[in-house]
């Protein structure tokens, strides 16, 4: 790593993690984490600390969230405001929209070396120090999708990860009864459990993808200064297997075999995610300083005065955040975290100035009294150069429309549009 204008000769940590799952909440690890049944995570807790991590208000989408997160700013200033670009029918917004810079470009920009791996809204792969694998990476031409173009930073880096990319159709029954009951769900492929079965297999093969790109990456190449990966398994799971997990939170009566099938994906998809986060984990250096950290909770469907709501309404405004590793306080109390905080932290813990016109603020209880005397935050006023600006009138590249509507069903599937 080289540093440039704003770096220091020695940066306050030498590598930074961030391990994005959506939709974690406290309510269901805590219990787990009782029970022994998610030893990376309690790993992580034991030897850093952890927290709430407040959530956006009213509006939790996840690519507002997510954005803001990489940015430490709000939607007024970064500009991804939805999943859609307007109405239920308007493009979907992608990476040219971001009108403010990333943590990752502006680490880039300075030398550090970055890794950034099913991000939200970073399709169309923008340049970066490093590699950038966008969330398209997901759709595969197995599956049915044209092949599309700058699904990856630099753009072979694709070909090299095809063999990475799991198709959905190649996700074998075998491979999801551990997060099943019983075995109607195989013997009668005809039962209303059939649709369930092949839900489960989509989020259960979009996660395999993610967890095969992220383990080969690091295998394969050193481990870059900055390094980020996105799980989407445990929101999507919890969106649709909520009612079976707690049927008196749903207005509809659940079928018993649906219940009796079901009632377990959510816990034990939580397991199997910290088992993907152990896989990462065992490849990351001794020096890395890892945040895990979630968009929003998830508290089931919300009883309203107009009738039970679903999508977005089922998130709650607390999320879970966790830190471990050099420059962070371990057993520290940290308060008051939110999506916004996460980009001035990391900055402040590479000993990097934060940007003034950042909304968030430096997590400084989550980080060690020596590395704070050795390297005070220091304040710039702006990162932006007006250059994202000037990309947003750049509409890029047109996506598979195959894609387009395949990602439009699964929000509506979900609630998030009508």
């Amino acid at each position: 790593m080289t540093t440039g204008c704003g770096g220091t000769a020695e940066p306050a940590v030498t590598k930074v993690v961030i391990l994005g799952v959506d939709g974690m909440d406290w309510r269901i690890i805590d219990p787990l984490i009782e029970q022994g049944k998610l030893p990376n995570i309690a790993g992580l807790i034991e030897r850093g600390t952890r927290a709430d991590f407040r959530s956006l208000e009213p509006v939790m989408k996840s690519p507002i969230i997510w954005t803001t997160i990489a940015t430490g700013k709000g939607p007024q200033k970064h500009g991804i405001a939805d999943f859609l670009d307007g109405t239920d029918q308007a493009p979907l917004y992608n990476s040219n929209g971001w009108l403010a810079r990333p943590i990752w470009d502006i680490l880039s920009a300075d030398g550090y070396t970055v890794g950034v791996i099913n991000w939200m809204v970073t399709w169309p792969a923008q340049p970066v120090n490093g590699y950038m694998v966008t969330e398209r990476i997901l759709y595969r031409p197995e599956d049915g999708f044209a092949p599309e173009k700058r699904v990856t930073y630099p753009e072979g880096l694709a070909d090299e990860l095809a063999p990475h990319a799991r198709p959905l159709a190649d996700v074998d029954v075998a491979e999801l009864a551990p997060l099943l009951n019983g075995t109607a769900w195989k013997d009668d492929p005809g039962s209303s459990l059939a649709a369930a079965v092949q839900t489960l297999r989509d989020v259960y093969g979009n996660d395999e993808t993610v967890r095969s790109v992220a383990k080969y990456l690091l295998d394969s190449r050193e481990q870059p200064d900055f390094f980020a990966v996105y799980f989407g398994g445990i929101d999507m799971s919890s969106h649709f297997f909520w009612g079976p997990m707690d049927p008196s939170s749903v207005d509809i009566q659940m079928a018993p075999e649906m219940v009796a099938a079901c009632s377990d994906i959510i816990p034990r998809y939580y397991e199997r995610m910290d088992g993907i986060l152990g896989e990462i984990l065992d490849r990351l250096d001794d020096d890395s300083t890892i945040i895990l950290c979630s968009d929003h909770g998830f508290g089931g469907p919300r009883r309203t005065p107009g009738g039970i709501k679903l999508g977005i309404w089922m998130h709650r405004p607390t999320g879970v955040i966790v830190a471990a590793g050099p420059g962070i306080a371990a057993g520290a109390d940290l308060r008051d975290a939110s999506v916004f905080d996460v980009t001035p932290t990391i900055l402040a813990l590479l000993g990097k100035p934060v940007a003034r016109d950042m909304d968030g603020f430096v997590m400084t209880d989550a980080i060690s009294e020596e590395l704070l005397r050795e390297h005070p935050v220091r304040y710039i006023d702006s990162y932006e150069t007006g250059e994202r600006r000037a990309a947003r009138a750049d509409t890029g590249i047109a996506g598979d429309p195959a894609i387009d509507d395949e990602i439009r069903e699964r929000l509506k599937s979900l609630g998030y549009i009508e």
